[in-house]
């Protein structure tokens, strides 16, 4: 598999989107240049009473298994823009390419991030009032903020809201200058716009570049206004309205699925 991960379909054919409870369960376990190889003990100790361990990496990796497809969507559309707009005609193909290096920063950086952004940030510790577990709790569903798995359904809304929060947040800082994964991009979409191919340079015929007169603080002026579109495309492909509401990012919930995956933890 390619340092990209799962975003490698192609420039022209953006994948479907939707995922079911057996593809959760599949992504959460997998070991992928998308997620970070682990190994872990399949039993859990019957006095666990949080998530913790292998439900952490598994609900961790669910998540971002999920935002796969909805990524590699608005990254297509990202190319296809700077195809239409930077790019020679010949080199229209290649666009894809050009954004690798942002991706395969994301992919480095979005286990870590996506853990600690779901639990020790928000759902973590015992869900006991007084030494004594309230109703639902640790499962199947309990009204407390704390670390179980029953926590997670019950306030399942603010889980789908922080797993888009990071999301979104994290692709926007990648997509901005100030990041050495933006300058590769950038460079690379630099040079694919203002250096002819060889072919073009033979006498008689007039290079791209030359013809459309396109120099290289244009091409980036025009790339970093493409890149900020990020954070509104991905809240386009996740139905947008990013909040706690029940209907709230349709696009990106998967909560019948993910419900049942992570009460498959103890």
């Amino acid at each position: 598999m390619s340092r990209g991960g799962r975003f490698a379909s192609g420039a022209n054919n953006p994948p479907p989107m939707g995922l079911t409870f057996a593809d959760i369960q599949s992504m959460s376990r997998e070991q992928s240049a998308l997620y970070p190889v682990c190994t872990f003990s399949p039993i859990i100790p019957a006095s666990v009473l949080a998530c913790e361990g292998e439900c952490i990496v598994g609900i961790t990796r669910a998540w971002l298994g999920n935002y796969t497809l909805p990524i590699d969507s608005v990254f297509h559309r990202i190319a296809q823009e700077i195809s239409q707009k930077l790019l020679p005609p010949e080199r229209h193909d290649d666009s894809m390419s050009y954004l690798r290096p942002i991706l395969a920063a994301y992919n480095d950086k979005s286990y870590d991030g996506m853990k600690t952004a779901i639990f020790p940030s928000h759902f973590h510790g015992k869900c006991q009032r007084n030494g004594v577990d309230p109703p639902g709790c640790p499962n199947p569903d309990c009204p407390v903020v704390c670390g179980t798995p029953g926590s997670l359904v019950h306030f399942y809304p603010t889980l789908r809201l922080i797993a888009f929060n990071y999301t979104r947040s994290t692709l926007q800082r990648l997509c901005s200058p100030g990041n050495d994964a933006y300058m590769k991009a950038e460079r690379a979409v630099a040079r694919a716009a203002t250096t002819p191919r060889k072919r073009e340079s033979e006498p008689g015929r007039v290079s791209w570049f030359g013809h459309f007169g396109h120099r290289e603080d244009k091409v980036n002026k025009g790339f970093r206004v493409i890149m900020g579109q990020v954070s509104t495309l991905l809240e386009q492909a996740c139905g947008g309205y990013p909040s706690e509401e029940v209907n709230a990012l349709a696009g990106c919930s998967w909560e019948e699925a993910m419900k049942a995956f992570i009460l498959t933890f103890p």
